[in-house]
């Protein structure tokens, strides 16, 4: 995680987080902004791994992602919307592997005006199955 250390509450095991618990962390940078970390989900041994939500906000992005999380990053199937200085950018919903885009989904990008459909391979597109141009 590239956040410092934060608040945890939830179960634990051994000293680790472990089972249902939040993770909560924000600091401000040396440019004097406020960058924030959420995570609300499963835990296993001190690792997010399971189903869960995660917020990153930053001054001037925000990622919000929901769905499934193994070794700590996120893999499975699951949802992510990016914002850019409050509006909708992008949007990916389908499979992930080892923390990148990988397998079955679809991504709507907002600023450019497309969808692309099909296999990704991490994180770049493969074989997409439909192009639609002026998405909404």
């Amino acid at each position: 995680w590239f956040f410092p250390a934060g608040d945890y509450v939830g179960q634990m095991k051994n000293g680790l987080a472990h089972g249902k618990g939040t993770y909560t962390s924000s600091f401000k940078g040396k440019n004097g902004k406020v960058y924030k970390y959420y995570y609300k989900g499963d835990f296993v041994n001190g690792e997010r791994h399971g189903k869960a939500t995660q917020i990153i906000h930053l001054p001037t992005y925000f990622i919000k992602y929901q769905g499934g999380f193994k070794n700590d990053v996120p893999h499975g199937h699951g949802t992510s919307i990016n914002k850019y200085k409050g509006k909708l950018e992008q949007k990916y919903i389908g499979e992930y592997k080892n923390g990148y885009i990988h397998g079955k989904g679809k991504m709507i990008n907002y600023f450019e005006k497309w969808t692309k459909q099909g296999r990704f391979v991490k994180g770049g597109f493969k074989k997409w199955n439909v192009v639609l141009k002026n998405e909404k």
